[in-house]
C-alpha cells in the first residue's frame, strides 16, 4: 500500500500560503502510522495539512487505503490540526457518519452541496473517547444532547485496537461488529470495518 503523500504549511489561511517561509515542505504517513505521523507534522510547525489524493470511498474504490487516509484526518482532527483534503463517495453512503472529521474542501456526491453542510454542522469533539484502565468510554454529541457509553469487556476493547486504523469486517467477532454499527461507532468502507471516534486526554466543551 503506497504511503499517504502530505503537504505541511505553518499557517491555515489561503492568504498565508503566498507569505514566504510558510511552506514546510513535502511529508508522509506510512500504513498504520496515522497517530505518529499527525504529531510528528505538529512537531514540524504544521498548522495546516494537505492531503496530495481524494479519499475514495466509493464502490470498487482501494477501500484499504481509503480507510488510512481517513485515520489520518481523524488522528489530524484530534490534535486540532486544520485538512484540507476531498472526499470521493457514492450518492448512497452516510455521510453523517464522518462528520466529527475536520470538513473537507470538497464532497463529491448529489446536488455538490454537501461540504458545505458538513461544514454547518461540524462541532469538535462530537464524537470522541477516554481510555481508562480497562475501559473506554464513548461521548456521542452529533446529534442533539450528549450520549455516553463505556466499553468494558476485554473482547470489545481488543476489536477497538482492532478497528482503530481499519479491518475486514470479519477481523472482528460478528456480534460485536454488529452493536459498534448500531451504536453508529464504526464506519462501513468497502469490505473494511473503520473505528470513527478519536481519542483525547481533555473532554472539550460541544454544548451549541
Amino acid at each position: 500500500m503506497p504511503d499517504i503523500k502530505v503537504t505541511l504549511w505553518r499557517e491555515y489561511t489561503g492568504a498565508a500560503r503566498e507569505i514566504p517561509g510558510m511552506l514546510l515542505g513535502d511529508d508522509e504517513a506510512a500504513e498504520g502510522a496515522a497517530p505518529a505521523a499527525a504529531l510528528r507534522f505538529s512537531e514540524r510547525g504544521a498548522r495546516k495539512v494537505d492531503l496530495a489524493d481524494p479519499v475514495d470511498v466509493r464502490k470498487g474504490a482501494d477501500a484499504a487505503y481509503a480507510v488510512q487516509q481517513l485515520s489520518l484526518v481523524r488522528e489530524l482532527t484530534r490534535i486540532g490540526s486544520s485538512v484540507q483534503w476531498t472526499l470521493e463517495c457514492d450518492d448512497d453512503f452516510p455521510l453523517a457518519s464522518l462528520q466529527h472529521l475536520y470538513p473537507p474542501a470538497a464532497v463529491l456526491q448529489g446536488d455538490g452541496g454537501a461540504a458545505g453542510r458538513w461544514r454547518d454542522a461540524y462541532r469538535f469533539g462530537s464524537l470522541l473517547y477516554r481510555k481508562g484502565p480497562g475501559f473506554i468510554h464513548v461521548r456521542d454529541a452529533r446529534e442533539a444532547g450528549a450520549r455516553r457509553l463505556t466499553l468494558g469487556r476485554e473482547a470489545h476493547l481488543d476489536a477497538v485496537r482492532t478497528l482503530d486504523q481499519g479491518a475486514p469486517a470479519d477481523a472482528v467477532d460478528p456480534a460485536i461488529a454488529n452493536g459498534f454499527r448500531k451504536n453508529r461507532l464504526v464506519a462501513e468502507i468497502g469490505a473494511y470495518l473503520w473505528w470513527l471516534p478519536y481519542r483525547l486526554h481533555r473532554w472539550p466543551d460541544t454544548r451549541p
